[in-house]
């Protein structure tokens, strides 16, 4: 039993136990599946490994637990998404994901005055990222950006001005993080 981390197009060996197995012209970095329950020095190992395989070539990160009986069935069950996965890889090439949250300091999450601000600072951040998704979340944002490696600090920067012109707003801006919220299609 295999557990499939990611999909690549990078054939380039990685460090035993990962592996990269060929599936028509991708690859999938699998290694064998962990036995019980996670705990979370397994989570921070694997994403620990995503992270480090994200500075060395583009991924799409694959969803936690997902087990397949070999490389044989992992090729098979990617094949009739092949073209999807490698417009993805495309589309996510030389980019990481931010992930930004915004709630009213001191106020509910809810906060009415705060919710136009909030919208006003999530256009800013998208107006600088390749991409943006929304994510649902008690807070007034919870948004990913898919950011230019080299323009990460510009962000970071963009995220602080934000902060300091809205003092009533709390942002927490965390990554770079592999491009979770864009594995699927074309973000929103």
């Amino acid at each position: 039993m295999i557990e499939l981390l990611a999909i690549t197009d990078d054939p380039a060996p990685t460090a035993a136990p990962v592996r990269i197995v060929p599936a028509g012209g991708l690859g999938l970095v699998v290694e064998p599946a962990p036995h019980g329950e996670l705990d979370a020095d397994a989570l921070w190992r694997r994403e620990s490994l995503l992270e480090e395989l994200m500075r060395e070539r583009a991924v799409l990160p694959v969803r936690l637990g997902t087990r397949l009986e070999d490389a044989a069935a992992a090729a098979e069950a990617i094949a009739p998404r092949r073209a999807e996965l490698a417009a993805a890889l495309e589309r996510v090439r030389g980019a990481v994901e931010l992930s930004v949250r915004a709630a009213a300091a001191g106020a509910p999450a809810g906060a009415d005055g705060f919710a136009a601000t909030a919208e006003a600072a999530h256009a800013r951040l998208a107006a600088h990222a390749r991409a943006s998704a929304r994510h649902e979340g008690p807070e007034l944002l919870r948004a990913a950006y898919l950011v230019d490696r080299g323009d990460v600090d510009g962000f970071v920067v963009t995220v602080r001005d934000l902060q300091h012109e809205h003092p009533g707003l709390s942002l927490l801006c965390t990554g770079p993080w592999p491009p979770y919220s864009f594995t699927e299609g074309p973000a929103r």
